[in-house]
């Protein structure tokens, strides 16, 4: 067993353990998001006046707020469109006034805020939501290489290697713009936990609640970039172990 099938070996399983803690970290922050958003607030208009609201108060007026359709609520969802300035509320966050719903709206308001600021990377968010799930193509490619070169010259050659090198980019390029993303979100839900309180709409229970919410969702962010980058590593290791093996 050479140094490359070990380093395989315990990149899979480190993998496979961080999976776990993910999946336990995910599972509870979907957990933790549903059960908020079934919390519904004392308060007297839907999310999406709301919105409006704390934009014109933190003097983000000449940020729009659009309430989509179902459909798009189904593939796009909660959006901050820097190239427009529009904040875009699902049909189901934009009407109901819960712990969930109220925390989202004032995240996309702290990306507003930032975006005000001049911050930098913000079309990182949007990318990441839009392109983060690229990554599953690896597999394919090297698949679809790997036939390439079978039919063509009954062996493996430069179609399997520029494919699983393509792949390879796809993976790295989420990865890299993730990392500018994990920042952005960060600063955007600080942002949104320093609005919520300071418009002091919310009791102490509420308050704890969006608090906890916040927790969970850093964490999510957290961990969806580290095991990025795990898979990141992994390709990588996978496409230097087969050209190795065919030396």
């Amino acid at each position: 067993m050479n140094i490359y099938t070990i380093a395989i070996i315990v990149i899979l399983v480190g993998l496979f353990l961080f999976s776990v803690v993910a999946s336990f970290i995910r599972w509870n922050a979907n957990r933790i998001t549903v059960w908020f958003a079934l919390k519904k607030l004392e308060i007297d208009k839907p999310i999406l006046d709301y919105t409006r609201l704390i934009l014109d108060e933190n003097g983000l007026i000449d940020v729009e707020v659009k309430k989509v359709g179902f459909f798009a609520s189904l593939f796009i969802g909660n959006t901050y469109r820097k190239k427009t300035k529009t904040i875009r509320l699902a049909w189901g966050t934009a009407r109901r006034p819960s712990v969930t719903t109220l925390a989202k709206a004032c995240e996309l308001v702290g990306l507003a805020k930032l975006d005000s600021e001049g911050t930098k990377g913000l079309n990182s968010v949007l990318f990441t939501k839009y392109f983060g799930w690229l990554p599953i193509l690896f597999l394919p490619l090297v698949i679809i290489g790997i036939i390439i070169d079978l039919i063509s010259t009954s062996q493996l050659g430069i179609i399997s290697i520029v494919f699983s090198a393509v792949g390879l980019l796809l993976t790295l390029i989420p990865f890299i713009v993730s990392l500018v993303s994990l920042k952005i979100e960060r600063k955007a839900l600080n942002y949104g936990k320093e609005i919520i309180y300071n418009m002091g709409i919310l009791n102490e229970e509420e308050e704890k609640r969006i608090n906890k919410l916040f927790i969970a969702w850093r964490k999510l962010y957290v961990v969806n970039t580290i095991l990025n980058a795990f898979e990141l590593i992994y390709f990588f290791l996978r496409l230097v172990f087969s050209l190795i093996g065919r030396k």
